[in-house]
Order: C-alpha cells, then structure tokens, then sequence
C-alpha cells in the first residue's frame, strides 16, 4: 500500500488546459474517485498517475518518491500502478486463465507462481471455475471481473480504475459496485476511480474529488459533498436539482439557522457556511426531502413521472419550477394544486 500525491498538476494539448493546478492525497489503502462530466480532466489525471501522459508542470508522488514531473518520468511498467480501462481490452484469443497471467508471464515469473497467483486472484474476484472460458464466453459482469484480476495479479501498489462499469448494465452495474468496494477493501490496495456517476462516487468512495473544466471544485467525503457542496456546480452535479437564489436576513449564531428570503417566499436554513447577513446565497434541496401537506408553500404540479415505488413531480411554485420525489401512495395528478414544505435540516446554503 501507498500514498499518493497529486501536487500542482498542469497537462495540456495544445491550447487546451486539461488539467489545471490540481492537488490531491490519497491515503494508504483508500479509494479515492475522481468526479465529474466528461471532458473536466479526470480520465487525463489518471493517466499521468499511470505514466501515459507526461505533466506540463507539477508533480507526482508515491510515498514521497517523486514519478512524474515536466522533467521526470518513471516509465509505467516501473511505477507498479494495475489499470482497468472502460473497455477492459481483454485478449479475445486467450482464455479467462492466460488473460490474467499475462502481466505475470510477461515479468518471467515461473509456472508455478503464475498458477498460484491466478488461482487466488480468480478465488478473490469470483471467477473460479471460469479459467478455460474466452471472453465471449463471459458475461460483461464477468469481463469486468477478469479486467479487475488482471490489474490485481502482479500486486500493484495503486490500482487505477477508468469507469470500468459504464458499459454494463444498469443493475449489473449497481451489483458490481458493492463487490468492487468489498475487493478493494479485502486486498486493500490504494485505488483511484474515475465516473462521471455520482450515485457510483458515493457508494464506492472514502473520498471523492469533484472536477470541472479541469479545475477541483470540491474534495470531501461522500458525507461532507452530499450534506455541504461547496458551490452552485457541486451542489447541481451530487443531486441538488432544485436551486433557488435568495438573500440572507438573519443568521442564528449559536443554532446556525438562517433566514432567507427568495422567490418563493421566506425559507429557513440550516447551514455550516460562513455566511453574512445581506449575502445572496442559493438553497438546495433534494427531491425526494420536499414534503406535501401542512400549512406550507402553494403549488402546482405541472407534470408527473412514475418510477417504479416513487413519483417525481414538476412543481410551479410562485415563478419557479421545482422537482419532488414521493411513494406513489400520495395519488398526485397533473394540475393538482398542493401545498409543500421545505424543511430547514434539509435547505442547504450554497455560495454564489
């Protein structure tokens, strides 16, 4: 297990900057992701920590022995990283077996290791029993696997994982999840995750990097991020779909609650923020923490959408639209008219 140190990092193509000052640490044997929409630099970031990009500036480090820099850089075969790519490059000619023991064979380690050391890997990723299958034999749950053991094999000292689930499907998907943070966590390896999905960020991560335009927005745990975002581009991008601007009245010291006034009336918040009376400020509120009923703000709602358990509602209120998610239970109809209720635990202040 090692530590690894992004420090002031800079890549660019051309006229582009792809990655612009960014700095980060990943612990000992945690998973870091690195979060955000395509085209902010994540995936770039991944490959100078692999070695297939050269930084324009800044540096790399694992446990404090410099890898990268505008003027260093150790070749990846050296820097002892295992990769998943986003389409796992299995070979499609070699068997579930020999796919794994590639890295092994190609570093000369004897028949004996190689069998050893597949045999336990395939145990931990369960795929024992497959070895003599072929990749089109596999399901893409079982792709993704034997990638995963590939990179595991030779024992890395970071492993990196470039949305390895972004071509499976969506339950599979939410299945891998929960057995990629068990292997991670059984072996213990340092891993960086790269996704685009928020949900998958969450589920997996101690700690998580958001990034835009090649710029770090926010680095937090999945708690700190869900509960505090930092801006108005965090708080969209982690599930804050409703935004309301609004300008702050007053401020309780001592229990933080803060009055707000917006477009929809007088909201009360709750907030950590160093905030000042008269600043203008955003509240974010999640879907599904929006409640009906009570002596609360009038609404209309203006369309509807079933999905499965839940009903996610378009609501009008005053001169702005909100979303609500709710159980299907509450029998809501197109143009109903109701009243909903914001509750302050749950109106997050964002800076502007």
């Amino acid at each position: 297990m090692v530590r690894v140190t992004v420090d002031n990092l800079v890549k660019k193509f051309g006229q582009v900057v792809a990655v612009d000052h960014v700095s980060f640490e990943v612990a000992e044997g945690s998973l870091l992701t690195l979060l955000g929409p395509s085209g902010c630099g994540k995936t770039t970031i991944l490959r100078c920590i692999a070695g297939l990009e050269v930084p324009d500036n800044g540096s790399i480090y694992f446990d404090g022995l410099l890898v990268a820099s505008e003027k260093i850089s150790l070749p990846p075969e050296k820097r002892g990283v295992g990769m998943v790519f986003q389409s796992y490059a299995l070979w499609p000619h070699m068997t579930v077996f020999d796919n794994v023991a590639y890295p092994l064979k190609i570093r000369k380690m004897s028949r004996s290791e190689i069998k050893n050391r597949v045999t336990a890997i395939l145990e931990v990723v369960r795929l024992a029993g497959l070895e003599d299958r072929y990749p089109s034999q596999l399901s893409g749950g079982q792709q993704q696997r034997v990638a995963l053991a590939r990179a595991l094999v030779y024992d890395p000292k970071v492993l990196l994982l470039d949305e390895p689930l972004s071509n499976l499907d969506a339950k599979l998907r939410e299945d891998m999840r929960l057995e990629l943070k068990e292997i991670q966590k059984k072996i213990g390896v340092t891993t960086i995750y790269v996704t685009h999905d928020q949900i998958e960020a969450i589920v997996l991560s101690d700690k998580i990097v958001i990034l835009d335009k090649g710029r770090i927005q926010q680095i937090g745990t999945p708690k700190e991020l869900y509960e505090s975002p930092a801006n108005k581009f965090v708080a969209d991008f982690i599930g804050f779909s409703n935004l309301i601007e609004g300008k702050i009245v007053s401020i309780d010291e001592k229990s933080r609650l803060t009055a707000v006034d917006t477009q929809i009336g007088r909201l009360i918040c709750y907030t950590t923020l160093n905030l000042r009376e008269g600043d203008s400020v955003l509240v974010a509120i999640r879907p599904e923490n929006i409640t009906f009923g009570g002596e609360g703000y009038k609404a209309k709602i203006v369309s509807t959408a079933f999905i499965g358990d839940a009903l996610v509602c378009r609501l009008k209120v005053s001169d702005i639209t909100l979303s609500a998610k709710v159980h299907t239970s509450l029998n809501l109809s197109c143009g109903d008219e109701v009243y909903i209720q914001l509750p302050p635990a749950y109106c997050k202040l964002v800076k502007l």
